[in-house]
Protein backbone atom coordinates (compact mmCIF):
# COMPACT_ATOMS: atom_id res chain seq x y z
CA UNK A 1 0.00 0.00 0.00
CA UNK A 2 2.66 2.08 0.83
CA UNK A 3 4.57 1.53 -2.58
CA UNK A 4 1.07 2.20 -4.08
CA UNK A 5 1.02 5.72 -2.45
CA UNK A 6 4.41 6.70 -3.40
CA UNK A 7 3.94 5.71 -6.98
CA UNK A 8 0.90 7.86 -6.83
CA UNK A 9 2.82 10.81 -4.83
CA UNK A 10 4.79 10.75 -8.21
CA UNK A 11 4.63 14.42 -9.53
CA UNK A 12 7.10 14.91 -12.39
CA UNK A 13 5.84 18.32 -14.42
CA UNK A 14 7.49 20.13 -17.02
CA UNK A 15 9.38 23.33 -15.00
CA UNK A 16 7.03 25.99 -14.12
CA UNK A 17 8.86 28.06 -12.01
CA UNK A 18 10.42 31.18 -14.18
CA UNK A 19 13.97 30.80 -13.03
CA UNK A 20 13.74 26.65 -13.79
CA UNK A 21 12.18 27.14 -17.16
CA UNK A 22 14.34 29.90 -17.87
CA UNK A 23 17.39 27.49 -17.78
CA UNK A 24 15.65 24.86 -19.09
CA UNK A 25 14.60 27.01 -22.50
CA UNK A 26 18.43 28.64 -22.76
CA UNK A 27 19.63 24.95 -22.40
CA UNK A 28 17.91 23.37 -25.12
CA UNK A 29 17.84 26.28 -27.37
CA UNK A 30 22.06 26.56 -27.11
CA UNK A 31 22.02 23.13 -27.34
CA UNK A 32 19.68 22.77 -30.42
CA UNK A 33 21.38 25.85 -32.19
CA UNK A 34 24.85 24.68 -31.56
CA UNK A 35 24.38 21.60 -32.95
CA UNK A 36 22.83 23.21 -36.28
CA UNK A 37 25.52 24.85 -37.10
CA UNK A 38 28.21 22.27 -35.80
CA UNK A 39 25.87 20.10 -38.78
CA UNK A 40 26.11 22.93 -41.36
CA UNK A 41 29.80 22.95 -41.03
CA UNK A 42 30.32 19.01 -41.08
CA UNK A 43 27.85 18.78 -44.39
CA UNK A 44 30.28 21.67 -46.34
CA UNK A 45 33.20 19.95 -45.35
CA UNK A 46 32.37 16.16 -45.21
CA UNK A 47 33.84 13.89 -47.86
CA UNK A 48 31.50 11.55 -49.70
CA UNK A 49 31.74 7.76 -49.10
CA UNK A 50 33.79 8.77 -45.38
CA UNK A 51 31.79 6.83 -43.15
CA UNK A 52 33.58 8.69 -39.82
CA UNK A 53 31.91 11.85 -41.55
CA UNK A 54 28.48 10.97 -41.83
CA UNK A 55 28.61 8.99 -38.10
CA UNK A 56 29.06 12.23 -37.51
CA UNK A 57 26.41 13.56 -38.83
CA UNK A 58 23.90 11.04 -37.58
CA UNK A 59 25.34 11.74 -33.86
CA UNK A 60 24.57 15.62 -34.16
CA UNK A 61 20.90 15.13 -35.80
CA UNK A 62 20.53 12.72 -33.03
CA UNK A 63 21.24 14.95 -30.33
CA UNK A 64 19.48 17.86 -31.98
CA UNK A 65 15.81 16.27 -31.14
CA UNK A 66 15.76 16.18 -27.22
CA UNK A 67 16.17 20.08 -27.56
CA UNK A 68 12.58 20.61 -28.20
CA UNK A 69 10.52 18.75 -25.88
CA UNK A 70 10.39 22.16 -23.86
CA UNK A 71 7.80 23.47 -26.05
CA UNK A 72 5.38 20.57 -25.15
CA UNK A 73 3.09 20.18 -22.55
CA UNK A 74 1.56 17.34 -20.66
CA UNK A 75 0.48 14.72 -21.78
CA UNK A 76 2.43 15.03 -24.76
CA UNK A 77 5.40 15.97 -22.54
CA UNK A 78 6.34 12.96 -21.06
CA UNK A 79 6.45 10.70 -23.74
CA UNK A 80 7.58 12.84 -26.38
CA UNK A 81 10.79 13.93 -23.98
CA UNK A 82 10.94 9.87 -22.88
CA UNK A 83 10.90 9.30 -26.89
CA UNK A 84 13.64 12.05 -27.59
CA UNK A 85 16.18 10.33 -25.05
CA UNK A 86 16.11 7.56 -26.46
CA UNK A 87 17.91 9.19 -29.95
CA UNK A 88 20.40 11.14 -27.41
CA UNK A 89 21.19 7.96 -26.17
CA UNK A 90 21.90 6.51 -29.05
CA UNK A 91 23.91 9.50 -30.30
CA UNK A 92 26.00 9.23 -26.36
CA UNK A 93 27.06 5.83 -27.81
CA UNK A 94 27.50 6.62 -31.59
CA UNK A 95 30.26 9.40 -29.89
CA UNK A 96 32.53 6.73 -28.20
CA UNK A 97 32.10 4.90 -31.60
CA UNK A 98 33.42 8.38 -33.28
CA UNK A 99 36.04 8.54 -30.64
CA UNK A 100 37.39 5.11 -31.23
CA UNK A 101 37.90 5.93 -35.28
CA UNK A 102 39.53 8.80 -34.27
CA UNK A 103 42.00 7.48 -31.98
CA UNK A 104 42.42 4.45 -33.69
CA UNK A 105 45.30 4.56 -35.71
CA UNK A 106 47.17 5.10 -32.00
CA UNK A 107 45.88 2.27 -30.81
CA UNK A 108 46.92 -1.95 -30.48
CA UNK A 109 44.39 -3.94 -32.04
CA UNK A 110 44.35 -5.59 -28.60
CA UNK A 111 43.24 -1.68 -27.54
CA UNK A 112 40.55 -1.60 -30.22
CA UNK A 113 39.08 -4.45 -29.66
CA UNK A 114 38.72 -3.94 -25.90
CA UNK A 115 37.88 -0.73 -26.54
CA UNK A 116 34.99 -1.73 -28.47
CA UNK A 117 33.91 -4.66 -26.03
CA UNK A 118 33.36 -2.49 -23.22
CA UNK A 119 31.42 0.23 -24.98
CA UNK A 120 29.09 -2.83 -26.48
CA UNK A 121 29.13 -4.20 -22.63
CA UNK A 122 27.50 -1.04 -21.04
CA UNK A 123 24.53 -0.98 -23.46
CA UNK A 124 21.76 -2.65 -21.22
CA UNK A 125 22.18 0.31 -19.21
CA UNK A 126 21.17 2.11 -21.64
CA UNK A 127 18.18 0.12 -22.39
CA UNK A 128 17.09 0.28 -18.77
CA UNK A 129 17.95 4.01 -18.86
CA UNK A 130 15.52 4.45 -21.50
CA UNK A 131 12.54 2.27 -19.70
CA UNK A 132 13.11 4.55 -16.69
CA UNK A 133 12.36 7.91 -18.68
CA UNK A 134 9.19 6.40 -19.67
CA UNK A 135 8.05 5.62 -16.23
CA UNK A 136 9.49 8.45 -14.30
CA UNK A 137 7.94 11.20 -16.69
CA UNK A 138 4.91 8.83 -17.13
CA UNK A 139 4.35 9.12 -13.02
CA UNK A 140 4.87 5.67 -12.97
CA UNK A 141 8.53 4.89 -11.34
CA UNK A 142 11.15 6.13 -9.34
CA UNK A 143 13.55 4.03 -10.78
CA UNK A 144 15.05 7.01 -12.85
CA UNK A 145 16.05 8.80 -9.86
CA UNK A 146 18.43 5.72 -9.20
CA UNK A 147 19.47 5.38 -12.76
CA UNK A 148 20.48 8.89 -13.49
CA UNK A 149 23.83 9.37 -10.94
CA UNK A 150 25.18 6.66 -12.72
CA UNK A 151 24.54 8.16 -16.28
CA UNK A 152 28.42 9.55 -16.32
CA UNK A 153 29.87 5.73 -15.83
CA UNK A 154 28.43 4.38 -18.72
CA UNK A 155 28.52 7.17 -20.69
CA UNK A 156 31.80 9.25 -20.22
CA UNK A 157 35.12 6.87 -19.39
CA UNK A 158 35.92 6.22 -23.69
CA UNK A 159 35.82 10.04 -24.06
CA UNK A 160 38.49 10.62 -20.51
CA UNK A 161 40.66 7.55 -22.20
CA UNK A 162 40.07 9.12 -25.93
CA UNK A 163 41.31 12.75 -24.72
CA UNK A 164 44.47 11.66 -22.38
CA UNK A 165 45.80 9.26 -25.17
CA UNK A 166 45.36 12.20 -27.78
CA UNK A 167 47.35 14.19 -25.15
CA UNK A 168 49.95 11.76 -24.47
CA UNK A 169 50.69 10.97 -28.20
CA UNK A 170 51.15 14.74 -29.07
CA UNK A 171 53.69 14.51 -26.70
CA UNK A 172 55.22 11.45 -27.28
CA UNK A 173 54.96 10.70 -31.11
CA UNK A 174 55.49 14.44 -32.43
CA UNK A 175 58.24 16.65 -32.35
CA UNK A 176 56.43 19.76 -31.35
CA UNK A 177 54.68 20.74 -28.00
CA UNK A 178 51.03 21.77 -27.29
CA UNK A 179 51.87 25.93 -27.58
CA UNK A 180 53.62 25.29 -30.61
CA UNK A 181 50.68 23.18 -31.96
CA UNK A 182 47.97 25.96 -30.61
CA UNK A 183 49.76 28.49 -32.03
CA UNK A 184 50.63 27.33 -35.74
CA UNK A 185 47.27 25.70 -35.98
CA UNK A 186 44.54 27.30 -33.99
CA UNK A 187 41.92 24.52 -34.80
CA UNK A 188 43.85 21.96 -32.56
CA UNK A 189 43.81 24.82 -29.86
CA UNK A 190 39.65 24.84 -29.76
CA UNK A 191 40.06 21.14 -30.22
CA UNK A 192 42.14 20.82 -26.70
CA UNK A 193 40.19 23.70 -25.66
CA UNK A 194 36.82 22.31 -26.46
CA UNK A 195 38.07 19.02 -24.34
CA UNK A 196 39.16 20.41 -21.35
CA UNK A 197 35.31 22.22 -21.30
CA UNK A 198 33.41 18.98 -21.55
CA UNK A 199 35.52 17.66 -18.78
CA UNK A 200 34.59 20.54 -16.38
CA UNK A 201 31.16 20.45 -17.18
CA UNK A 202 30.37 16.43 -16.95
CA UNK A 203 32.47 16.71 -13.47
CA UNK A 204 29.58 19.50 -12.67
CA UNK A 205 26.61 17.22 -13.96
CA UNK A 206 28.12 14.66 -12.13
CA UNK A 207 27.95 16.96 -8.67
CA UNK A 208 24.38 17.69 -9.55
CA UNK A 209 23.15 14.83 -10.19
CA UNK A 210 24.62 13.39 -6.74
CA UNK A 211 22.35 16.37 -5.00
CA UNK A 212 25.87 17.81 -3.97
CA UNK A 213 24.13 20.83 -5.21
CA UNK A 214 20.37 21.35 -7.09
CA UNK A 215 19.54 23.63 -9.82
CA UNK A 216 16.44 25.27 -8.61
CA UNK A 217 13.00 24.57 -10.52
CA UNK A 218 14.48 21.67 -12.22
CA UNK A 219 12.94 18.30 -11.74
CA UNK A 220 15.63 15.60 -10.34
CA UNK A 221 17.96 14.35 -12.92
CA UNK A 222 17.49 17.47 -15.20
CA UNK A 223 19.63 20.14 -15.59
CA UNK A 224 21.93 22.09 -18.22
CA UNK A 225 25.47 20.98 -17.11
CA UNK A 226 25.25 17.81 -19.54
CA UNK A 227 23.92 19.56 -22.33
CA UNK A 228 27.05 21.67 -22.05
CA UNK A 229 29.53 18.78 -21.55
CA UNK A 230 27.83 17.33 -25.12
CA UNK A 231 27.82 20.65 -27.13
CA UNK A 232 31.69 20.46 -26.22
CA UNK A 233 32.14 16.79 -27.04
CA UNK A 234 29.87 17.45 -30.43
CA UNK A 235 32.46 20.27 -31.04
CA UNK A 236 35.85 18.16 -30.91
CA UNK A 237 34.22 15.99 -34.00
CA UNK A 238 32.98 18.61 -36.04
CA UNK A 239 36.37 21.03 -36.44
CA UNK A 240 38.86 18.12 -37.01
CA UNK A 241 36.73 15.16 -38.83
CA UNK A 242 39.24 13.10 -39.83
CA UNK A 243 40.95 11.07 -37.44
CA UNK A 244 43.49 12.63 -34.84
CA UNK A 245 46.56 11.11 -36.35
CA UNK A 246 45.87 11.93 -39.95
CA UNK A 247 45.09 15.65 -38.51
CA UNK A 248 48.81 15.69 -36.77
CA UNK A 249 50.47 14.11 -39.37
CA UNK A 250 49.02 17.12 -42.02
CA UNK A 251 50.14 19.53 -39.03
CA UNK A 252 53.78 17.91 -39.13
CA UNK A 253 54.13 17.68 -43.03
CA UNK A 254 52.67 21.67 -43.10
CA UNK A 255 55.87 22.46 -40.19
CA UNK A 256 58.24 20.69 -42.42
CA UNK A 257 57.19 22.36 -45.77
CA UNK A 258 57.38 26.22 -43.80
CA UNK A 259 61.12 24.73 -42.87
CA UNK A 260 62.05 24.02 -46.13
CA UNK A 261 60.70 27.18 -47.57
CA UNK A 262 62.39 29.32 -44.97
CA UNK A 263 65.80 27.31 -45.47
CA UNK A 264 65.70 27.44 -49.34
CA UNK A 265 65.17 31.24 -48.78
CA UNK A 266 67.54 31.83 -47.02
CA UNK A 267 69.86 30.08 -49.61
CA UNK A 268 68.60 31.96 -52.34
CA UNK A 269 69.27 35.50 -50.26
CA UNK A 270 72.82 34.26 -49.83
CA UNK A 271 73.62 33.43 -52.99
CA UNK A 272 71.89 37.04 -54.08
CA UNK A 273 73.92 38.88 -51.83
CA UNK A 274 77.20 37.36 -52.79
CA UNK A 275 76.55 37.79 -56.90
CA UNK A 276 75.71 41.99 -55.57
CA UNK A 277 78.73 41.88 -53.71
CA UNK A 278 81.37 40.39 -56.48
CA UNK A 279 79.38 42.40 -59.69
CA UNK A 280 81.82 45.53 -59.80
CA UNK A 281 84.86 43.23 -60.04
CA UNK A 282 85.36 40.64 -62.91
CA UNK A 283 85.30 37.74 -61.45
CA UNK A 284 88.24 34.88 -61.68
CA UNK A 285 87.82 31.39 -62.19
CA UNK A 286 89.07 31.00 -58.75
CA UNK A 287 86.13 33.33 -56.93
CA UNK A 288 83.19 32.03 -59.21
CA UNK A 289 82.23 28.66 -57.40
CA UNK A 290 80.86 26.06 -59.96
CA UNK A 291 77.25 24.70 -59.22
CA UNK A 292 77.85 21.14 -57.92
CA UNK A 293 77.04 18.45 -60.44
CA UNK A 294 73.65 16.88 -59.51
CA UNK A 295 73.68 12.89 -58.47
CA UNK A 296 71.47 10.79 -59.66
CA UNK A 297 73.13 8.14 -57.09
CA UNK A 298 70.27 7.03 -54.68
CA UNK A 299 69.92 4.95 -51.55
CA UNK A 300 69.16 1.53 -50.76
CA UNK A 301 65.06 2.54 -50.41
CA UNK A 302 64.96 4.03 -53.52
CA UNK A 303 65.09 7.33 -52.52
CA UNK A 304 67.80 10.31 -53.64
CA UNK A 305 71.29 10.19 -51.74
CA UNK A 306 71.36 14.00 -50.32
CA UNK A 307 74.39 13.09 -47.90
CA UNK A 308 76.38 15.25 -51.15
CA UNK A 309 74.53 17.84 -52.28
CA UNK A 310 73.88 21.33 -51.22
CA UNK A 311 70.60 22.82 -50.32
CA UNK A 312 69.36 23.99 -53.92
CA UNK A 313 70.32 21.04 -55.71
CA UNK A 314 68.31 18.45 -52.59
CA UNK A 315 65.69 20.64 -53.84
CA UNK A 316 65.64 20.52 -57.33
CA UNK A 317 66.17 16.92 -57.74
CA UNK A 318 62.46 16.28 -58.07
CA UNK A 319 60.01 18.90 -58.14
CA UNK A 320 57.45 16.36 -56.60
CA UNK A 321 59.14 15.26 -53.64
CA UNK A 322 60.70 18.34 -52.05
CA UNK A 323 58.88 17.68 -49.01
CA UNK A 324 60.34 14.20 -48.69
CA UNK A 325 63.51 14.88 -49.69
CA UNK A 326 63.88 17.30 -47.18
CA UNK A 327 62.22 16.28 -44.17
CA UNK A 328 65.05 13.40 -44.06
CA UNK A 329 68.00 15.93 -43.63
CA UNK A 330 66.01 18.38 -41.29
Amino acid sequence: MSALQGTRALDVQKPSEPAGLAIEAWAQGYLVGSLIIMASITVANMRKNVLLHKLILIELVFGMLHGTFIFTNPPVYAWYLSTTAIFLNTSWSLHNIIAWLKNRPFLPRWGSRLYLFTVLLVQPYWVLEIVANFLYFGQRSRLFVYTRPWEALFRDPWWVFTTCSLLWNIKTRYEFGFWELIRLSPRFGVLLAAMGLSLCFILVDILSVTNVFHVAGNPEGINPFWKLAFVFKCLTDSIILDDFKTALDRFKEHKLNLIAGTAFGSQVLISGSERQQNFSSPPNDSSVPMPRPVSNRRTTDGRHDLSNMDLVSALRMDGKGVTTELRDTL
